[in-house]
């Protein structure tokens, strides 16, 4: 069923979206070559801390050298500080197939295109770089407002950047607590499941709410 308002833009999320990511810091450390054994030793607290910097890492608060240093130390210094940098930029895998074209045939549509993530700037750098960016006409995350999904305070300083707002706005993210806060806003939401074709759902949920794709 198509929506009753077609939306005016189409916003989508890049992990998990536009690009596959490594999810979990065990996949990144393994990635790199970390063994098993040091996996294993890495305990629950040293886990929270490092997901802590992560996520101050991601809403700007500090830069990618002083993140690197920080979760060194909260390592205890058994992960040597080029390792980690390895594992941060193994996070990052391939863009998925078609997403390019996908969301320029949005954009050819006559559809705003804008993307809004939770990223830093290292991986930010590395995102500008895909060809999916060049259909993505609003870009905006995390590390460049000073917020985080699923936060209701990143969602409003979108709209006050894009210019447009509520049900004007279909976004589309591959996590369920991104998407409900989407909808709590007034925003239309739809899942994305990153296991599977993205683009393909791009194209189908942009046509339920009313883009001639």
């Amino acid at each position: 069923m198509v929506a009753r308002h077609p939306v005016r833009l189409v916003c989508v999320d890049l992990g998990g979206v536009v690009i596959r990511i490594r999810r979990t810091l065990e996949e990144t450390l393994h990635a790199v070559g970390v063994p098993g054994y040091m996996l294993e030793a890495i305990s629950g607290a040293e886990r929270g801390a490092y997901r802590a910097l992560a996520a101050a890492h991601q809403r700007g608060e500090h830069d990618c050298a002083t993140f690197l240093d920080r979760a060194h130390d909260a390592f205890g210094g058994r992960i040597a500080r080029e390792t980690l940098l390895a594992a941060h930029d193994a996070i990052l895998a391939d863009e998925y197939p078609g997403v390019a074209h996908a969301l320029g045939a949005i954009r050819a549509a006559g559809t705003m295109t804008a993307c809004l993530s939770n990223t830093n700037d290292r991986h930010w750098d590395a995102l500008v770089r895909l060809p999916a960016f060049a259909a993505i006409e609003h870009r905006h995350a995390s590390h460049l407002l000073g917020l985080e999904k699923p936060g209701e305070a990143m969602y409003r300083a979108f709209e006050r950047a894009v210019g447009t707002s509520g049900g004007e706005i279909l976004f589309l993210d591959d996590l369920a607590e991104n998407c409900a806060a989407a909808r709590a806003c007034g925003w239309h939401a739809v899942r994305i499941d990153h296991e599977r074709d993205t683009a393909r759902q791009i194209i189908a949920a942009s046509r339920a709410h009313g883009v001639a794709v």
